[in-house]
């Protein structure tokens, strides 16, 4: 049976996500790590999870070489071993309408609940149903910008076997931090990383005695996952394993942040990224 071009590689006249190249290489350690997950998981549980939270349409064009890329709803649902239940959510209704009938291709349609809402609200409905039976789950969380709150990561975390890739903003946090540093109220910079403690690590920045900027923010990041029960986010030998997506002029752009309540899955995931999405063998940075 010829695949559908819903679920391939290819324009198929429905609604995409513009983007630069860097996403497809982002995509690629997406990919990679469920591959990993899946192969290895899938005899020892009966049920597994996959949960995007910005999901998108489900297809993205680079818009300077006009080729289309399976987005990370459309990776997850065509692996090789797929998960059991897929959790979509997209704020659009156009990109949900135009991943439903992606999706609606797949003999396993019956597994997907996508639905329209903002990701920080629709999380805590998400996390009731997945905690209504024991399953490992993955957790995608990759926003366009800031729209990720700090609290939607902690409500995932009181799933007990939870797995996330998180997107770290680098560029969007330089570009507003110092606009909001001296703000009064809460802004998208503290729901981001759940209060004003960024401030405090900007501020030494600012004033000469931080240089690595975000390496400071990522591992008070971090911290604040190993509070969440992601002790694994804290070790030591796994300081440089986000892999940096830039632009093409070689700009930082954002990171992709791991972290797994179980050692298995950070031994999955320097699997994954030990090299780059070339194939080559990874200079940490």
């Amino acid at each position: 049976m010829a695949e559908s071009p819903y679920l391939s590689s290819q324009a198929d006249g429905l609604l995409a996500r513009e983007s630069g190249p860097w996403v497809a290489e982002k995509l690629t350690y997406l990919k990679r790590y469920i591959e990993v997950f899946e192969t290895s998981m899938k005899d020892k549980w009966a049920d597994r999870s996959y949960i995007d939270l910005f999901s998108g349409p489900g297809k993205c064009i680079d818009r300077k070489s006009s080729q289309t890329h399976l987005g990370s709803p459309l990776i997850a649902l065509t692996t090789k071993y797929p998960f059991t239940a897929y959790y979509f959510v997209d704020a659009v209704e156009a990109n949900v309408n135009a991943l439903k009938k992606r999706c609606s291709a797949s003999p396993l349609y019956d597994r997907v609940n996508a639905r329209v809402g903002d990701a920080n609200t629709e999380v805590v409905a998400l996390v009731e149903e997945v905690r209504r039976t024991p399953s490992l789950n993955l957790a995608f969380l990759d926003p366009e910008g800031l729209e990720l709150h700090w609290q939607t990561v902690a409500e995932l975390a009181l799933v007990d076997k939870m797995d996330l890739i998180i997107h770290y903003p680098q560029m969007g946090l330089s570009r507003w931090m110092p606009r909001v540093i001296d703000a009064e109220g809460t802004n998208d910079v503290d729901r981001f990383f759940g209060g004003t403690q960024w401030r405090t690590v900007f501020e030494a920045h600012r004033r000469g005695e931080e240089a690595f900027l975000h390496r400071e923010l990522m591992d008070h990041y971090k911290a604040n996952l190993a509070q969440l029960g992601y002790q694994e986010a804290l070790r030591d030998d796994e300081v440089g394993i986000e892999p940096l997506m830039v632009n093409e002029k070689a700009a930082p752009l954002y990171r992709l942040l791991f972290a797994s309540k179980h050692p298995l899955g950070i031994k999955f995931w320097r699997k994954i990224t030990d090299k780059d999405s070339h194939g080559q063998r990874r200079l940490f940075s």
